[in-house]
């Protein structure tokens, strides 16, 4: 499974905003010096997260700040904000297995079950960390 950086860069903007935005103007050109990455891939990022209602922007001028308490945001939020279609493309399953074989005819049912109980349970995991807890473990860390 891979679940693409943008989770972790918006993990690091999403605790930038909560620990400066009260003292600083949090916007895509300090959050991309912050994580390292490019300004556009920020944007996109704050895009995907302002468009779930988990932050809130100004327009040209930045201000980003948590539109949620830490407490009401999951890392499911976060994953489904970047990624849509991540859980529901998790597996691919080979789209041209043989007809006229046992397996090949067969196998499509038979590895939708386990694949949906697979997905069931990552969204179950995702859904149980908040970002509180990611904070949490971020002020540990900085003790």
């Amino acid at each position: 499974m891979h679940i693409s950086q943008k989770c972790s860069v918006a993990l690091h903007c999403l605790i930038f905003i909560n620990e400066y935005s009260s003292d600083v103007n949090v916007t895509s050109s300090l959050l991309a010096k912050s994580t390292g990455c490019n300004p556009v891939i920020i944007r996109s990022i704050l895009s995907g997260l302002r468009k779930a209602g988990i932050i809130s922007t100004q327009s040209g001028v930045g201000n980003a700040q948590l539109a949620k308490k830490p407490e009401d945001i999951t890392l499911y939020d976060i994953y489904n904000a970047l990624e849509p279609d991540g859980l529901r493309n998790l597996f691919g399953i080979h789209a041209s297995p043989a007809s006229t074989c046992p397996v090949g005819k067969n196998i499509h049912t038979v590895l939708q079950m386990p694949y949906d109980i697979i997905q069931k349970d990552l969204m179950a995991s995702l859904t149980s960390i908040r970002l509180d807890s990611i904070i949490k473990q971020f002020h540990d860390v900085l003790s």
